[in-house]
């Protein structure tokens, strides 16, 4: 092995040899501005060698020595300086890096790591990935150690995967723009993480600010966040990709605040505002052809161990990228873990009307946020129109039961069910009577809580009072029907046959001999208020009274048949309004 021991280095250098490592041993080293220091094998800045770089200094793996292409700083040893590092295998600082306004480029083509042997972390002024290596060989990793850019620099992720494992990587430049990748889709740049491990910025402006998240870990993926601070004030925040269903790491998708239908099960993150108050705009990023479309986002939170509805409403395209958008978010009980969700609409409020017994076309109604919605009815109600809208009509038989309406969501989440329950009014029982006075009829509503009558006399005429009186022009049978509607609507009817006398007709001539015609002396008549009939025989002798209209003589006396002959009656009765009295003969015929 060939080993180069310097004391100062103040001009061009090239150093070309197959199987070197350059060690300072204690040396004070100064690399000018516009020199080149080339090594093929590796650098060892050690035994508290004071190493200055403010040139371009190349380490490759262009060597057959173990571990070739390093760049270690060890045994007390400082690096300082402006100039350029350019490193093919690993960064080893078990020392002193003061960045200044260095760059540190890793170049290899095969994983290269940033790590220390004694847990010393570097910050980098800028730090760029670069290398055309794949799969693990894209990764630039963090072994074991933070790492950071400065307050000036930049980290220029390029295609390359910066791994932090548990590890944390610091951005502490607040511009925007201090964290590039490439985004071309399926080579995008990003920072991966493993539970702790998280990628760190530092803000001071209501501005975007990118955090690259993405994993390698199964199915590679590229899913970034974006936070906008709401003010300019000074913020810390932290974010990683978690590449797995977060189920099986402590978060159930099936605990929810039940403002959720489904969450996704690829993939969540985890962010936190580490420092700082100001609200954030949360923006997360998914395609929709691998990773199913989503409505919301959702919060695990400290305290509220379930995932909760963000009321996340903005939504967009970014490049191949849907976004969901929680503005103003504050952070409150901040649990990490973010989610995709799909949020349920808002369950309807159903209004049920007060409506009758077999009644049609009763209209209920919602609101809701929705722009369609699902009734459904119970078997005594039959909807008729409407469906898929916040008013609907339906028919309704007897008894009340449960209507219920549902909002038909994004994706097939549908809001929990609104229900309601309608009043059920029976119909009023109707009932009436009427007293007659030959052709002058008076009717008497007797219907409980009743609000409006409707009267129809038989004969074409109407009345709406309640008890109405009427003359009917004619004698006959007419069908007399009460219509009457109660206070809350409801209606229903009832309907009585009456006779319409305008005379009393009383017979001449009986024969009661039982073969069932004209067997009965029967005074046909309407109205009357009081009646007494006497039935007297030649003599003058009573042989049957009566005070019962309905009451009927039947040619007998004492149960005996009379004889065949010429008998008088005697008729006194009153309607109303006058008193009558009638008397005449009947002959008996056996």
């Amino acid at each position: 092995m060939k080993k180069f021991y310097f004391i100062f280095i103040n001009a061009l250098i090239s150093l070309l040899s197959q199987a070197q490592i350059v060690y300072t041993n204690g040396a004070t080293v100064n690399v000018n501005s516009g020199a080149i220091m080339w090594v093929n094998g590796g650098m060892n800045i050690s035994n508290n060698s004071s190493f200055s770089n403010d040139g371009d200094i190349t380490v490759t793996k262009n060597s057959t020595l173990p571990i070739a292409g390093s760049f270690n700083i060890e045994n007390s040893s400082n690096v300082s300086g402006n100039g350029t590092y350019s490193i093919e295998q690993d960064w080893v600082n078990s020392a002193t890096f003061n960045a200044g306004n260095s760059s540190v480029k890793l170049f290899g083509n095969t994983q290269q790591f940033i790590t220390s042997n004694n847990g010393t972390s570097t910050t980098f002024n800028n730090l760029e990935l670069l290398g055309t290596g794949v799969g693990i060989n894209r990764k630039k990793t963090l072994q074991a150690v933070d790492a950071t850019t400065g307050i000036n620099g930049n980290l220029v992720i390029g295609d390359r995967e910066l791994e932090t494992q548990t590890q944390t990587f610091f951005v502490l430049n607040t511009n925007v723009n201090a964290v590039t990748n490439i985004t071309t889709p399926g080579s995008e740049g990003f920072v991966s993480s493993i539970n702790p491990g998280t990628f760190s910025r530092e803000t001071n402006s209501a501005s975007v600010y990118l955090f690259p998240t993405g994993s390698s870990v199964g199915i590679l993926r590229y899913r970034p966040v974006e936070l906008t601070p709401t003010s300019a004030n000074a913020n810390t925040y932290v974010a990683r990709l978690n590449n797995t269903d977060a189920s099986t790491v402590g978060f159930d998708r099936t605990i929810t605040d039940g403002n959720e239908c489904d969450l996704n099960p690829l993939f969540f993150h985890s962010i936190n505002r580490v420092a700082g108050s100001s609200s954030t705009d949360v923006r997360l990023f998914y395609i929709i052809a691998s990773d199913a479309d989503w409505s919301g986002m959702g919060q695990w939170q400290i305290g509220n161990t379930q995932w909760n509805n963000m009321n996340a409403l903005g939504n967009g395209i970014s490049g191949v990228f849907n976004t969901r958008t929680r503005s103003a978010w504050n952070f409150v009980n901040p649990g990490d873990p973010y989610i995709l969700t799909n949020v349920r609409p808002q369950t309807p409020v159903l209004n049920c009307p007060s409506l009758c017994e077999n009644s049609s076309n009763n209209q209920f109604t919602l609101t809701g946020n929705s722009s369609s919605y699902q009734w459904t009815f119970p078997s005594n109600g039959t909807l008729i129109s409407g469906q898929g809208t916040s008013t609907v009509t339906a028919d309704w038989t007897t008894g009340t039961s449960s209507v219920s309406a549902i909002a038909i969501g994004f994706g097939g989440c549908n809001s929990l069910p609104g229900i309601c329950a309608p009043t059920v009014v029976p119909p009023p029982t109707v009932l009436f009577t009427h007293e007659d006075d030959f052709t002058d009829i008076s009717f008497n509503d007797q219907t409980s809580n009743a609000a409006q009558w409707n009267w129809s006399f038989g004969d074409g005429s109407s009345s709406n009072s309640q008890n109405p009186s009427y003359t009917y022009s004619a004698s006959g049978t007419y069908t007399v029907v009460l219509n009457v509607i109660n206070s809350a609507g409801c209606s229903n009817s009832s309907v009585q046959v009456i006779e319409i006398m305008d005379d009393i007709i009383i017979p001449n001539v009986i024969t009661p001999n039982g073969d069932g015609t004209n067997d009965f002396f029967v005074i046909k008549t309407k109205g009357l208020k009081e009646f007494q009939l006497t039935i007297l025989n030649r003599w003058g002798n009573k042989i049957f009274t009566s005070s019962n209209a309905n009451e009927y003589w039947d040619g007998k006396e004492n149960g005996k048949p009379v004889s065949d002959g010429v008998y008088f009656y005697i008729l006194n009765a009153s309607t109303s309004n006058k008193q009558l009295e009638f008397h005449g003969n009947v002959s008996v015929f056996n």
